[in-house]
């Protein structure tokens, strides 16, 4: 018989390079297989068989692109979360946990943790050098004191040989103002807006506010006398030109209920007052020593919810205001009175947006809102006028004056005295509304300006005054056109005058635009004033508070008329 020449090729039950190939292959059973060989055939030939793998067909290098994964992304470095502590204002002590992930698929040693400063601390595990398993996740308490430098501004560095994870600490640390004010001399705030007012020549204005929320200031006095002057010498030494918690003193109020260490709500009532979440309030005991500030996660109508649970408790009756950042406008000029007494003048400078509802008055008139609450007149107002005079002078002879816009600009003095928080924050939402010297409204002169002598008849667009020169030397001049005409019935009309003749020595017929739709007897009315168009004269406005918000307030603005239509 003749000899055949053969090989056997490699399969799942005869293989020579598959190690890992899995053994269940080799459970299966009444599987048939071709046989590659005659029974009688010679085995010695499989001997001389020769395995040629790995099969090389010239090789060559070849150019990629390595693509994007998660593992690129987390594995093979050090992570750090959170990597940034935005802290805010600090005034009490604030713990943070950060962790720090070693992503290597290798041990990892930390060898230091750097950039500590004063007031910083780095606890939670054993000292450097700390190993890490690889994978391995360990966790830190980073906490802040409120002693150190002002301002915060660090970078804890964990140092892993090459590789380093870093927290970026920012923050500002403030000292409660805890001293109490004088209150036999009124607090005042100050509110200051910034307008780029271009003015023509003939009167016209264009006005742009620069500033989104006004710039604050508060100067209040006070009267300290043993430890609290000692406290109050050395706090301006080390701490005057930092920033203070400043409490808003004419918002305070007492708390009507007690409160536990641990607390996260305060109960009491924010109507009208400046608690805003992420800001400040202060709880005043009965000294300077004696306060806690707080810090505000929420406001509602009767608590405020906090970040961080009180430090200590608080009784019924505890003093509680809203606090606003600030820094001393100027250092403070001690007068001794005694060798245990002093008084002083304190100026602050708010460092933070206060912002505040806008409300403009709900009355209408040529497009304009019309103010038709009555000034103050407790003290004597004065009333002005302003031209823009041009004036030629050349020394030798006479001078030339010229009035470039042909107009009196009208200057009142206007007083407010408000009582209570809703009156207060009235008043204050016309200010934000206005923005300073931007915005104009019609304002009356509150005074009897023009006395009629006859019946105005219904339907008719006429009525006789009694001559005042109005013809002669207001008609269509600026701020004598409009006029108010107030009705004993609390009815307010108003009118632009037209024309204006006059009759007789003793008698001038005015026009105006509109017809009277009821007939007014003389007796009827209490008195008709001139409107003006007016701005703030300047942008800054100023309250003394009497009292707290619950009390009095005064304000006194100039008023500065303008032409606009």
């Amino acid at each position: 018989m003749a000899s055949k020449l053969y090989w056997i090729p490699l399969s799942p039950l005869n293989h020579d390079y598959l190690n890992n190939f899995t053994n269940e292959l080799e459970k299966f059973t009444g599987e048939q297989w071709w046989s590659p060989f005659d029974n009688d055939s010679n085995l010695l030939i499989y001997t001389q068989v020769k395995s040629n793998l790995p099969v090389e067909a010239h090789p060559h290098a070849i150019q990629y692109t390595q693509s994007i994964s998660y593992f690129g992304d987390y594995y093979n470095r050090i992570h750090i979360a959170p990597s940034v502590l935005e802290l805010g204002n600090v005034a009490s002590e604030q713990v943070s946990r950060v962790d720090v992930w070693n992503a290597y698929l290798e041990p990892k040693t930390l060898q230091s943790i750097g950039g500590l400063q004063e007031g910083l601390n780095v606890y939670g595990q054993d000292n450097p050098p700390l190993g890490f398993k690889a994978l391995q996740e360990r966790s830190w308490n980073v906490s802040v004191l409120p002693d150190g430098p002002s301002v915060i501004d660090a970078n804890v560095i964990w140092q892993f040989g090459s590789d380093q994870a870093v927290l970026h600490i920012t923050g500002t640390r403030i000292v409660a103002f805890s001293w109490l004010v004088d209150w036999s001399k009124p607090v005042r705030e100050s509110l200051q807006w910034l307008t780029d007012i271009l003015q023509s020549q003939t009167g016209y204005e264009q006005r742009r506010s620069l500033r989104l929320t006004p710039r604050i200031s508060y100067e209040v006095e006070l009267l300290i006398y043993d430890t609290e002057r000692q406290y109050f010498e050395l706090a301006m030494i080390g701490w005057g030109t930092k920033t203070f918690a400043l409490p808003i003193w004419n918002q305070q109020q007492w708390l009507k209920t007690a409160h536990s260490i641990g607390g996260l709500i305060v109960y009491c009532d924010t109507t009208h007052r400046n608690f805003r979440a992420n800001r400040l309030a202060i709880l005043r005991g009965q000294n300077a020593f004696d306060n806690e500030t707080i810090e505000i996660e929420s406001v509602l109508a009767d608590r405020l919810i906090l970040k961080r649970p009180l430090q200590k408790s608080w009784a019924k009756g505890t003093c509680l205001s809203p606090a606003v950042t600030a820094q001393m406008t100027s250092q403070p000029n001690l007068i001794k009175r005694t060798d245990r007494m002093m008084r002083t003048s304190v100026a602050f400078t708010v460092t933070e947006a206060v912002d505040h509802s806008k409300a403009l008055p709900t009355t209408i008139y040529r497009n304009y809102p019309v103010l038709e609450e009555k000034p103050n007149e407790q003290n004597d107002l004065t009333h002005s006028y302003e031209r823009l005079l041009a004036q030629l002078d050349n020394k030798t002879s006479f001078s030339l004056q010229k009035d470039l816009a042909q107009a009196a600009f009208s200057l009142y003095q206007y007083d407010w005295m408000t009582y209570g928080r809703v009156q207060q924050a009235n008043l204050r939402a016309l200010f934000y509304a206005l923005r300073g010297s931007q915005k104009a409204i019609w304002l009356p002169t509150f005074s009897n300006d023009l006395t009629v002598k006859a019946v105005i008849t219904a339907s008719s667009q006429t009525f006789d005054i009694q001559w005042c020169g109005y013809t002669r030397f207001a008609q269509k001049q600026l701020g004598r056109q409009d006029i108010q005409i107030t009705l004993r019935n609390k009815t307010v009309l108003y009118r632009r005058i037209t024309s204006a003749t006059e009759v007789n020595s003793t008698t001038e017929r005015l026009g105006v635009d509109q017809a009277f739709t009821n007939q007014i007897n003389v007796k009827d009315i209490l008195n008709i004033s001139f409107i003006s168009l007016c701005r703030l004269s300047n942008d800054t406005l100023t309250f003394e508070h009497i009292n707290d918000s619950d009390g009095i307030a005064k304000a006194s603005v100039t008023w500065r008329g303008v032409r606009e239509t």
